[in-house]
């Protein structure tokens, strides 16, 4: 991890406030509270593979993702690893930390090349508790991510896995797809030990899975990138009890 400690240039400060601008959490703020921001938080980068903290640690920076992409995970004491969420650019992490000021609720890894803005506890609290608008919108942020941690539990203990792969794709290829003549394409690589962490099996398990649909095409794999190609399949299996 390399942490930029200089002051940070107008264009440095500007940059981070358009990225700030984005998110859910912070958008609604207006220009000079957006560059005060800005100007409090450091940029942090990360190479694919690298860790940014890991679950009871208790660093207390709250990150937005400004590029690449991070990973939430849990991780067995047998080294076993459950993948929870992955967040893109503009998506925020680490609030529930910031908040109460405890260990942290699991692992953030950048699985890819990644650049963060980080914001620390110390100097965002006393923001926060000037902007109250702002520690509601936080209340919300946990909350949705609370009913997402919720849901994926759920399904792992009611859902088939094909049921539970099918959802996790559609929901991967919403945030990180694009559309093209062969259908929706992931724009992110996703290795099949990265897709059984997903699920919490193992990678042969994942790949008799892919082969199935593959020979259905309801998907098709270019350059290691998922291609969703039935996605009306897929939301039927998502749907399967």
């Amino acid at each position: 991890m390399d942490a930029s400690n200089s002051p940070p240039g107008p264009d440095q400060i500007a940059a981070r406030a358009r990225t700030l601008a984005g998110t859910a959490l912070f958008g609604g703020l207006d220009e000079g509270a957006l560059a005060l921001l800005a100007a409090m938080a450091s940029t942090q980068t990360y190479e694919g593979g690298e860790t940014v903290f890991r679950k009871d640690e208790t660093s207390g920076s709250l990150y937005v993702v400004e590029h690449g992409r991070v990973t939430i995970a849990l991780t067995s004491a047998e080294g076993r690893e459950m993948v929870l969420n992955v967040l893109g650019p503009g998506e925020v992490f680490g609030e529930v930390a910031l908040v109460d000021g405890g260990g942290r609720t699991a692992d953030a890894m950048c699985p890819e090349p990644a650049r963060l803005i980080a914001l620390d506890r110390r100097r965002l609290i006393p923001f926060l508790e000037a902007n109250p608008k702002l520690l509601l919108r936080m209340l919300a942020a946990m909350a949705e991510r609370v009913r997402w941690v919720s849901t994926s539990f759920e399904d792992s203990a009611f859902l088939p896995l094909p049921a539970r792969m099918a959802k996790r794709l559609l929901r991967l290829a919403d945030g990180f797809g694009v559309n093209t003549a062969a259908g929706r394409r992931l724009t992110v690589s996703l290795p099949q030990r990265e897709l059984a962490a997903h699920m919490g099996v193992t990678r042969e398990t994942i790949n008799r899975l892919l082969q199935g649909w593959l020979s259905q095409d309801m998907i098709a794999i270019d350059r290691g990138a998922i291609v969703i190609r039935d996605r009306t399949g897929l939301e039927r299996i998502a749907n399967e009890v």
